[in-house]
């Protein structure tokens, strides 16, 4: 069984497991996280024993990655984007904002069709201006590694786009989505 409850945890699993490609070595993985080393090999130790991740040596350097045939990788995904990754992390960033009444993930993340080059798609309805949005997300698009696309639109645009049967509205209530709020 795989804890949740250290820092070392918490950063490793989000990071692999939204960059499911990724294959670094240690020092590449304490400097990209801010991990003290000596706990990171610990726990890389730990997951390799368990069989969620696998090492690959190359040259003088000993690589880890996720195991995606590990049994429980896509319940252990599910469990840790929802609870530590991306979309806690998104909904711990606005969630006090009163003038955002709804917002989702969408796109290739919310299909789980997401790639090492992907981005995170989010659709925020409420009447929050877009600057102070995107100075919002900034910090977490750099700890997450990946660009974070805004569609923001007010409560009366998303209602009058929807009656209106607006194809890029359309589309992503058809499509699998996220609601974050």
């Amino acid at each position: 069984m795989i804890a949740l409850g250290s820092k070392v945890s918490k950063a490793l699993l989000s990071h692999f497991f939204l960059h499911s490609d990724d294959k670094l070595y240690v020092n590449e993985i304490a400097g990209k996280l801010d991990l003290d080393k000596r706990n990171l090999v610990k726990k890389l130790k730990d997951y390799e024993k368990e069989g969620l991740f696998k090492t690959e040596k190359m040259g003088n350097q000993l690589y880890y990655s996720l195991n995606k045939k590990y049994p429980l990788y896509n319940e252990y995904r599910k469990i840790i984007l929802k609870t530590i990754g991306i979309e806690s992390s998104l909904k711990e960033a606005l969630k006090d904002k009163k003038d955002i009444q709804e917002v989702y993930v969408f796109g290739s993340y919310a299909a789980d069709k997401m790639d090492s080059s992907s981005d995170i798609d989010l659709l925020v309805i409420g009447s929050i201006d877009t600057v102070g949005l995107h100075k919002m997300l900034s910090g977490l698009q750099k700890s997450i590694n990946r660009e974070i696309n805004v569609v923001n639109m007010t409560e009366k645009e998303y209602r009058q786009k929807k009656r209106g049967r607006d194809p890029f509205i359309e589309n992503v209530l058809k499509c699998k989505k996220i609601r974050i709020i």
